[in-house]
């Protein structure tokens, strides 16, 4: 089997007429593997190694502020779009209290 396979579905009516056209992709147990090692701490490990690398070796003072700003922006904005923005839920989801994740999204630039 090739790493990667595009296979298209056809769901049919009884008349036979093409009702709708699905396409998947299927890759070998090698593949998967593959995407499996590009864990989320794999992903950010290399995008901090790369954001220093840019710094050269002048690493500013607060630089671990920064970088969980930079990580923790896009979580709370992603948990509140798959929340429908529910705060309440959302606070539930992170492990926060609500009146902190209001606080997060005033500084993140979310409107509470």
């Amino acid at each position: 089997m090739e790493s990667l396979r595009e296979t298209d579905l056809v769901t049919s009516r009884p008349n036979g007429a093409a009702l709708q056209v699905e396409s998947r992709i299927e890759f070998d147990p090698a593949t998967l593997e593959k995407i499996d090692g590009h864990s989320l701490e794999n992903l950010v490990d290399v995008k901090i190694g790369r954001f220093l690398d840019q710094l050269g070796k002048f690493y500013p003072e607060g630089l671990y502020d920064l970088i969980m700003s930079k990580v923790e922006k896009p979580l709370i904005g992603q948990i509140l779009k798959r929340t429908g923005g529910n705060q309440v839920h959302a606070s539930k989801i992170l492990g926060i209290n609500r009146n902190t994740l209001r606080k997060k999204m005033k500084i993140h630039g979310y409107a509470p």
